[in-house]
C-alpha cells in the first residue's frame, strides 16, 4: 500500500501568526497533529536467568585480581534478543570470594543502544551495577581483590529493552527472513517534540510480585558526546513503579512521574547539550521480583513533532 511521508511537523488551522487580538484574523489557531508510537513486550523480553559467572569465572580471577579476565568481551550480557531483533541490556553482578569492601570496580561497556558506558561500582561480597549493559568490555579494580572475582547476571536485577524492531513480530509474526518487513514497532521521537501522553497497557499479567518500570532515552552530552548518554528514567517511572497487573498504567497517577520527568516530556530535548539536540530512542527498563514465565504488554507514547522548535 502506498503512503505519503512528511519529514516535518504538520499543523492544521488557517492562522499561523499570533500578532493581534482579533480572533479569526490574527490570533493563532494552528495546532500540531499528534504522532503515536507503540512497542510490544512479553515476559520473555525481561526473563534473565541468574548466572553468577556468565561474564567472568572465579577460576580465571584469583585472589589479588586487578584486571578481570572476561569470558567474552563481545557477548551480549543478558543473552536476550528482543521481539524484533535487537539485543537487550541488563545489570551485572560482581561476586567476591571474600569481602572486598573498600575496593572499587571500574566497569566499561556499552548501553542498550551500543554507546560507550562507564560506572564505578563499590565492591563487597555481592554487588549489582546501577546501569544496564549490552556488553562489558573491561572491569578493573583499584586494588587487588581479597578473594576470587566472578561476574554475572541476576534474574531479579534490571533489564533494559530498546523500543526498536527490524521486523514486526507482534502482531504480524514476522521473522528476520520475512520479505518486506514491517517497521511499525519502533519508538524514536524527533528532537524538540512534546510528549502529550505515555502509558503502558498490561494485557496479560506478569507472574511476579513486582514489575517496576522506567521509560528512558538517549540524551546528548557536552559537544554531542555519546559516552554515558542513556538516562533510563528520563521520561517516567522509578524502581517502585509497579506495572505487573492487568491495567492501563498512565502518567502521572498510575505510572510514576516526577516534575523533572514531566519537563522532559514537555520538551524531549530538555536535557540535551545546547546545539546538539537529537532524536530520542526510547527504552524500557524493568526490575522483576521473580523469574518470569507469563505476561504481555504494550508501551504507547503520543507526541507533537518538533513543536518546541517550529511555529
Amino acid at each position: 500500500m502506498a503512503k505519503t511521508n512528511f519529514s516535518g511537523p504538520i499543523t492544521t488551522g488557517p492562522i499561523q501568526v499570533n500578532t493581534g487580538t482579533t480572533i479569526g484574523s490574527n490570533v493563532r489557531d494552528a495546532s500540531f497533529l499528534t504522532n503515536v508510537g507503540t512497542f510490544p513486550v512479553t515476559f520473555a523480553s525481561f526473563a534473565v536467568t541468574t548466572d553468577a559467572d556468565r561474564l567472568a569465572l572465579a577460576a580465571s580471577n584469583a585472589t589479588s585480581t586487578t584486571t578481570v579476565t572476561l569470558v567474552d568481551s563481545t557477548q551480549n550480557v543478558p543473552g536476550i534478543t528482543s521481539v524484533g531483533g535487537f539485543e537487550m541490556a541488563s545489570a551485572i553482578t560482581v561476586t567476591s570470594g571474600s569481602s572486598d569492601s573498600g575496593t572499587n570496580a571500574a566497569i566499561t561497556g556499552t548501553d542498550v543502544f551500543g554507546y560507550a558506558q562507564t560506572e564505578t561500582l563499590p565492591l563487597s561480597t555481592l554487588v549489582t551495577s546501577a546501569k544496564s549493559y549490552k556488553t562489558v568490555t573491561s572491569i578493573v579494580l583499584d586494588a587487588g581483590s581479597a578473594g576470587t572475582i566472578a561476574v554475572g547476571i541476576l534474574e531479579a536485577a534490571q533489564v533494559t529493552v530498546p523500543c526498536r524492531s527490524l521486523f514486526n513480530v507482534t502482531p504480524l509474526a514476522q521473522t528476520s527472513t520475512t520479505v518486506n518487513k514491517n517497521l511499525a514497532n519502533n519508538i524514536v521521537i524527533p528532537a524538540w517534540s512534546r510528549i502529550t501522553n505515555l502509558f503502558f497497557l498490561t494485557s496479560t499479567a506478569f507472574d511476579t510480585a513486582g514489575l517496576d518500570m522506567q521509560i528512558g532515552a538517549n540524551v546528548a552530552q557536552a559537544a554531542g558526546a555519546t559516552l554515558n548518554s542513556f538516562d533510563q528514567d528520563y521520561f517516567a517511572g522509578d524502581t517502585a513503579n509497579e506495572t505487573q497487573a492487568v491495567g492501563n498504567w498512565h502518567i502521572p497517577a498510575y505510572f510514576d512521574q516526577t516534575q523533572a520527568q514531566a519537563t522532559a516530556c514537555l520538551n524531549v530535548s530538555n536535557d540535551d547539550a545546547t546545539g546538539y539536540e537529537i532524536d530520542k530512542a526510547v527504552a524500557i527498563t524493568v526490575n522483576s521480583d521473580d523469574n518470569l514465565t507469563a505476561g504481555q504488554g504494550y508501551l504507547y507514547i503520543e507526541w507533537l513533532q518538533k513543536i518546541n522548535n517550529t511555529n
